[in-house]
């Protein structure tokens, strides 16, 4: 029995009224827009490929004719922040412009009857004498659909001609910001209407409301900066050069009331969220000489909250790479690697099979959550796996050369992972990037470029005398800081070298003291040369989020952890192996 005019997303079957149940007479039948498979990502940790194919099969089970947010309960709708979420990572995983392109239409035609505003869902529903949210209209991170599902679809397909098409989109859209702006005193931010924000994040001072604890006007300044952005490089691609400069302008001035309005002269943060300040990085929002600063208080933030992100729908898709593209790689692992509450993986060892909406769907009881609005299926949080391909095994294409056919090749491996790799059939051809961290310690890449197209290859931590291509001395390339770039051609490439920094993890000072607390050999070590702080409960609270090194400034235990104390610590930690 197959119904014809309606679909079900489901994982189990409940078989009634039937004397005999023989499981080989029952076949689930699989129900998506006919779209191609063209990426995959493998990785030494069991926990991280299920979580990929969680993402993949979250895409399959909600890209059906449109992209909706849930393919199993009373939605089934075409989201618009969803899908402009996971716009880049469905990209990878699928080829995915005409199913895009039909969306954009369809988005389109809303927007005209909205004088530029775009709808919560797309199509919107509209029952009939009936006045709910599905209807509405406007969000900031929702509306922006307007501007990054095209944007993202130019960079993957390099495609000029769809960029044209859906150009009056993006414009509208922005222009629709501005006029709610100057109607509103014109202080180039947006301070007006209801937006979703950080879209189910978990720092909310009261559990109950949904939007997080990101000022929502702040998240909507962001995106109304972040959409004018887009608008002028989309108008420079397509030769509008005078609408360019003019966007430019706006960027400028939304960019200048930003600062004036959420930071300190020094470049503190006034909202001290963690989205409040990954937006600020990823959407460039300040000034060159803030970053520093704004990076630091993102990495003890991070710190504070125990290296676990309570981030929702804005500012989850963005943490990784912001990690990873300011120095930070390795929390950025920490994030993906958590495998409790809140994590990527906890959902994975809870048993799921997609992406849930909630970070805590299931409780680890296994009962389902209570918070009522609750999908076991909702691909957003899957857009983890573009930091995948883009920075885990660094396949990321170049806005002056869309549609991979010059692109780069600048994986970020770190040793909480052996061996990672991926392949993409981008509109340019195969492209293939590995990395393992062998045995020894040595490093080995492996790349694939396909015909007619370069890459920029970036060898990180590597002595440019030390590397080796193909078994041979490498002949050619340039050492740039600690690392040995090259461009290369259609080929396949196996690069190998000792790095100049260790990447088979050891424990040192530098973790926690709850990280050394959890490892029999490490809590060993440090109880002997520290016993005292496992002697008082109250002490021991106070300092298991702090590095042994940080001990040394602690009013608790300073007096205790002397420099000769650290440095014994160091040499017996130094030969613990972190298992990978």
């Amino acid at each position: 029995m197959q119904p014809l005019f309606t679909y079900f997303g489901f994982r189990f079957v409940k078989v009634e009224g039937m004397e005999q149940v023989n499981l080989d007479d029952f076949t689930g039948c699989v129900l998506y827009s006919e779209l191609e498979e063209t990426g995959h990502i493998e990785t030494s940790n069991p926990d991280v490929n299920r979580l990929f194919l969680n993402a993949m099969w979250g895409q399959k089970g909600n890209f059906l004719d449109v992209p909706t947010d849930c393919p199993q309960r009373d939605e089934r709708m075409g989201w618009t922040g969803d899908a402009q979420i996971f716009a880049s990572t469905a990209c990878y995983n699928m080829y995915s412009p005409a199913f895009y392109q039909k969306y954009m239409r369809d988005l389109r035609e809303e927007q005209i009857q909205l004088n530029g505003s775009v709808p919560f869902v797309v199509p919107t529903i509209k029952p009939k004498g009936e006045q709910n949210m599905f209807a509405m209209n406007g969000s900031a991170a929702w509306g922006d659909a307007a501007t990054v599902i095209p944007w993202t679809l130019y960079m993957h397909y390099g495609d000029k001609e769809l960029l044209r098409q859906q150009f009056d989109t993006m414009k509208d859209w922005v222009d629709h910001i501005k006029r709610l702006d100057d109607e509103s005193g014109g202080s180039r931010l947006w301070k007006v209407g209801f937006h979703f924000a950080d879209w189910l994040a978990l720092d909310a001072k009261d559990p109950s409301i949904l939007t997080g604890g990101t000022d929502s006007y702040y998240i909507a300044s962001a995106y109304y900066c972040y959409s004018a952005q887009l608008v002028a490089k989309a108008a420079r691609v397509l030769g509008y050069e005078a609408i360019a400069e003019e966007y430019d302008s706006l960027v400028g001035e939304i960019k200048a009331a930003i600062v004036a309005e959420y930071f300190s002269a020094n470049g503190r943060s006034a909202i001290p969220t963690q989205t409040a300040m990954i937006v600020a990085l990823y959407m460039d929002l300040v000034p060159e000489s803030f970053r520093p600063r704004l990076i630091e208080d993102l990495k003890l933030k991070l710190r504070d909250d125990d290296l676990h992100l309570n981030t929702g729908f804005v500012g989850t898709p963005y943490f990784c790479p912001v990690l990873s593209e300011n120095g930070a790689n390795e929390l950025a692992y920490e994030l993906l690697l958590n495998d409790d509450y809140p994590s990527w993986l906890y959902a994975v060892k809870m048993g799921a099979t997609t992406i849930w909406e909630r970070w805590n769907s299931v409780l680890p009881d296994g009962s389902i959550s209570d918070t009522g609005m609750n999908s076991l299926n909702h691909y957003a949080y899957g857009s983890i796996a573009e930091w995948m391909y883009r920075y885990m095994c660094g396949i990321t294409p170049l806005e002056n050369s869309p549609g991979f056919k010059h692109f780069e090749l600048k994986p970020k491996p770190f040793g909480r992972l052996s061996s990672a790799k991926a392949s993409f059939q981008s509109a340019s051809g195969l492209i293939k990037s590995e990395w393992t961290i062998e045995k020894n310690g040595s490093l080995t890449f492996e790349f694939t470029i396909p015909f007619n197209t370069t890459a920029n290859i970036t060898l990180p931590d590597a002595d440019l005398q030390m590397v080796q291509l193909n078994g041979q001395p490498l002949s050619k390339g340039k050492q740039d800081g600690t690392a040995v770039t090259i461009t290369f051609g259609a080929g396949h490439y196996v690069f190998t070298y000792m790095p100049t920094k260790m990447y088979l993890l050891m424990y040192s000072t530098n973790d926690t003291v709850r990280e050394l607390l959890q490892n029999e050999d490490t809590k060993e070590v440090l109880l002997d040369v520290l016993p005292e702080i496992n002697e008082n409960p109250m002490i021991l609270k106070q300092v298991l989020k702090k590095t042994v090194k940080e001990l040394q400034e602690s009013p608790f235990v300073s007096h205790l952890v002397t420099e000769e104390k650290v440095k014994e610590l160091d040499e017996q930690l130094g030969r613990v192996l972190i298992q990978v």
